[in-house]
């Protein structure tokens, strides 16, 4: 077998050839060469990761939309389990934050793996989109920003790890976005805080009525959450904009806070960087909300090219209400009964931080998924070159729209033995990506106060 530095140089290869273009425009490669998000729609020589055929659309003859999702792979077998005691075989397609978590939890935290399937699927929009900014797109500012890119994945053929980046915060989740989420911390002594909060998020780059990256007016969605648990939290609330050019404007926003009855605006370093967050009892930051969230500027971001993994994919029972939350969320670590893996060709970047600046993590290595550009891992190192915390995150097909997204994610402290738990749909059921009760206006300071007055 190849080891993965052979395979990631290879891979590196294919990727430079591809992204060159020869005679074809960048445009030109999607649809035939790359499937419509930029992926190689071929199959592994080996046969394991299939061919691109379009994903799995539609849905199942029997789901009805808004009710929890149908597993449509629910008679695939698991085709084996790796464990400390095989990790050796495997240990060149796991990320590092997987390696650890299966030999500090030897005998007792396992991956089950399961026939690969490419479900994954967007409108029909998000693909011309893809076509127009393949060849308008450029980056901004050394890369904090972008222009010539909305409606669809800024850089579907990326050249560098910045653009990695900026797809997969341009990557399609939802027009009109509301979910009531289940998250929480767990720590080292099986104490679990259970936290819930309802979200709704309106993008303005996948605004039907965006006609240029200067409409945009350097914001990407605007984002509000209401919390109704821990009784600490209940009836908090905030109303953020996520920019896209993070230093020229620092992520705008309120706080309600209950205890006064007062909207509070933040102040910048409130919303950036290793600001903590509120519900995350130290283990969660502001640049590391699902994954990656916070502005670019503070690493110097290299490609690694592309390697194969072995992925949380499909995650149906996890998020299936029958499943229960108290049966996933597990001491340590969730219960890998309800985890379905897969193995996918993913890009690899890495970032080192800049001399120049401080961070409590000194190098980020990150993962994500070739089919979605969603962030699927995170090894997370500290200036003494120690992984001290690992982050992964879900697919799932929401086949009624179609769209794949990041359906949940964990975020793992490897030294103290706690994680924290954010946006599970376990219990609630799944998110609208599309619901015509939101709009432009359904945010704001007044808007806020409104929502948690309610």
């Amino acid at each position: 077998m190849p080891s993965s530095k052979m395979r990631i140089a290879a891979m590196g290869a294919f990727c430079a050839l591809i992204a060159g273009g020869g005679a074809f425009a960048d445009s030109e490669l999607l649809g035939t060469k790359l499937t419509p998000m930029g992926a190689d729609p071929s199959a592994s020589a080996d046969g394991v990761i299939p061919a691109w055929t379009g994903g799995f659309t539609p849905p199942p003859a029997d789901y009805t939309p808004g009710q929890p999702h149908i597993d449509p792979f629910t008679d695939d077998e698991r085709l084996f389990t790796i464990s400390h005691e095989n990790l050796s075989e495997y240990a060149d397609r796991l990320p590092a934050t997987q390696i650890e978590l299966l030999t500090k939890f030897a005998g007792k935290y396992v991956l089950d793996v399961y026939p690969t399937r490419r479900s994954c699927a967007f409108p029909d929009s998000v693909y011309a989109a893809n076509k127009r900014n393949a060849d308008g797109a450029q980056l901004a500012k050394g890369g904090v920003g972008f222009t010539g890119a909305w409606g669809g994945v800024a850089f579907p053929v990326p050249q560098n790890a910045d653009e990695v980046l900026w797809n997969f915060k341009t990557h399609f989740n939802g027009r009109r976005y509301s979910a009531k989420i289940t998250g929480g911390n767990m720590y080292e002594n099986g104490v679990f805080t259970r936290i819930v909060r309802e979200d709704k998020r309106y993008s303005f780059y996948y605004d039907p009525r965006t006609t240029s990256s200067a409409d945009l007016k350097n914001s990407l969605f605007i984002w509000m959450g209401i919390w109704s648990a821990p009784p600490a939290v209940n009836g908090s609330g905030f109303s953020m904009t996520n920019t896209i050019d993070q230093i020229a404007q620092p992520r705008p926003g309120f706080m309600f806070r209950p205890d006064t009855r007062k909207i509070v605006r933040p102040v910048p370093n409130a919303t950036s960087y290793e600001a903590p967050m509120m519900t995350g009892d130290g283990l969660r930051i502001a640049d590391d909300m699902m994954l990656f969230s916070g502005s670019q500027d503070r690493y110097n971001w290299k490609m690694k090219g592309k390697k194969t993994l072995y992925i949380p994919y499909n995650v149906y029972r996890a998020t299936d209400p029958a499943t229960g939350i108290e049966n996933l969320v597990k001491r340590d670590f969730l219960n890998p009964e309800f985890i379905r893996y897969e193995l996918h060709r993913v890009w690899v970047i890495e970032g080192i931080l800049k001399p120049e600046f401080s961070h409590r993590y000194s190098r980020r290595v990150m993962y994500f998924d070739e089919d979605t550009w969603i962030a699927v891992g995170t090894d997370l190192y500290d200036e003494n070159g120690t992984l001290t915390h690992g982050q992964i995150g879900f697919i799932k097909n929401y086949y009624e729209y179609p769209a794949c997204i990041q359906d949940f994610d964990i975020k793992y402290d490897l030294v103290q033995g706690r994680y924290n738990i954010d946006n599970l749909k376990i219990e609630f059921g799944p998110a609208n990506l599309d619901d015509d009760k939101i709009s432009s206006r359904s945010f704001g300071s007044a808007a806020l106060k409104r929502a948690v007055g309610r």
